[in-house]
């Protein structure tokens, strides 16, 4: 029998329990469990495998074993780079790491949804608790196995957040959520639904374009991850297997880098340098294997229009919604136009931002694309490409347009022939 079979087979409450079971849901251990376990499989999932390398690279397991603490500490340092923390001081040999691992990110989202889903909350107040659970568990563990000069604490802070995301979307979408969040979403303006769901399409595809231009690089520079690999691993597989996964963690932020590149303004890999379409300025980087896809050289004045991918994107998309964008009024179609091209904006900046930070000491400090002026082209490009399809082509707007030509050419017109009576007057007068 299960912990849900065995919640559900107690006895009701008594009436001395009526003040206590207003306080607490009766899923409330069911609750504790999904934030707990969602903390400790993604922090599990990283220290493992790091335990496992380093027992295999051993020789002596007295010696690991001796060693367990510091492999902790350095699982924990690593994983709390999914959730904005960092490893080293600025100040030492080698710097501050604190680019994030979005891999890792992406990986606790997953599984706090899961957690959830298998949980069955029963509403907010078993969310509340799931999030308190999933706060404190992060916090034990920084506190148990926090590295020395490493900024963890941001973990704490990360986990809660994303999970307090993650529970309340799905509650929501289960119909167990906030009653004045669902009616609202049922009196919600039509526009804005149409802007939500080409938001959401829009951003889909962005991310499949970005993913296709961060495979591109990869493939074209092929022979720089393969020796680059074969430096670091030196053929070893434990070696292999700890670079593939620390690269995989890192893989989301290359995409975004991708689609800041593909957006025009590029990204940095330290002080001085930058990678765009348009300009490639390279220093000394990381000797990463992924790094090894970083483009070259410029495309030269081809790479200018790279950025009307996305204008062409955005249309493509709000080609499929044509008719409901045309089915609505000119200034509701506006509005879609401007909320779609705002939203992808804001979700373009907060995921540069994300993937920006510390790979080393000195120049290496600034690493990540060039956030405002990614998220101000992108807006621009998704506002010329939503705006030619559901803006410029809507009825209203070829009837605005109809009567401006008419009236145009009847004013056009009328100047005519006031000139011709004009000239007939000056020349009869003579």
């Amino acid at each position: 029998m299960n912990l849900r079979e065995r919640l559900r087979r107690q006895p009701p409450p008594g009436p001395g329990a009526a003040s206590a079971g207003r306080a607490l849901p009766a899923d409330w251990p069911l609750a504790v469990r999904a934030g707990a376990e969602s903390v400790v499989l993604g922090w599990g999932l990283v220290v493992l495998p790091i335990l496992a390398l380093y027992l295999a690279s051993s020789s002596r397991d007295a010696a690991a074993a001796l060693s367990l603490g510091g492999v902790l500490r350095t699982g924990t340092g690593i994983w709390s780079l999914g959730f904005g923390g960092a490893m080293g001081a600025g100040t030492g040999e080698y710097g501050t790491l604190s680019l994030p691992l979005l891999g890792l990110t992406l990986l606790q989202v997953w599984l706090t949804r899961a957690s959830v889903r298998r949980a069955r909350l029963s509403g907010p107040a078993a969310g509340a608790i799931t999030v308190g659970a999933a706060a404190v568990t992060s916090l034990v563990i920084v506190a148990a196995t926090h590295p020395a000069a490493s900024r963890t604490w941001t973990a704490g802070m990360g986990v809660t957040v994303l999970t307090a995301a993650v529970t309340a979307w799905s509650l929501q979408r289960s119909g167990r959520g906030w009653q004045a969040a669902a009616e609202w979403q049922e009196r919600r303006p039509e526009w804005l639904g149409v802007a939500l769901r080409v938001t959401r399409e829009l951003a889909v595809v962005l991310v499949v374009l970005a993913g296709a231009t961060a495979l591109l690089g990869l493939i074209v520079g092929a022979g720089r991850v393969s020796r680059l690999h074969d430096v670091l691993a030196g053929g070893g597989l434990a070696a292999t297997a700890g670079l593939t996964l620390l690269q995989l963690g890192w893989l989301p932020t290359a995409v975004v880098w991708a689609l800041s590149w593909l957006a025009g303004p590029g990204f940095v890999m330290g002080t001085g340098s930058v990678f765009s379409p348009t300009r490639v300025l390279a220093g000394a980087v990381p000797g990463l294997p992924l790094l090894g896809g970083l483009p070259t050289a410029a495309l030269g004045a081809e790479g200018a229009f790279l950025p009307f991918l996305i204008a062409l994107a955005a249309a493509a998309v709000a080609w499929r919604w044509r008719t409901a964008l045309r089915g609505l009024p000119l200034r509701q179609t506006a509005a879609v136009t401007v909320t779609v091209a705002l939203a992808l904006a804001g979700g373009v900046l907060l995921a540069c931002l994300a993937a920006s930070g510390q790979v080393g000491p000195g120049r290496m400090a600034d690493v990540g694309p060039r956030s405002g002026f990614v998220a101000a082209i992108v807006a621009l490009m998704v506002l010329v490409g939503v705006g030619l399809v559901a803006v410029l082509p809507h009825p209203r707007t070829r009837a605005l347009t109809s009567r401006g030509v008419q009236a145009t050419t009847a004013a056009t017109s009328a100047a005519a022939d006031s000139a011709r009576e004009r000239l007939k007057t000056r020349t009869g007068k003579r």
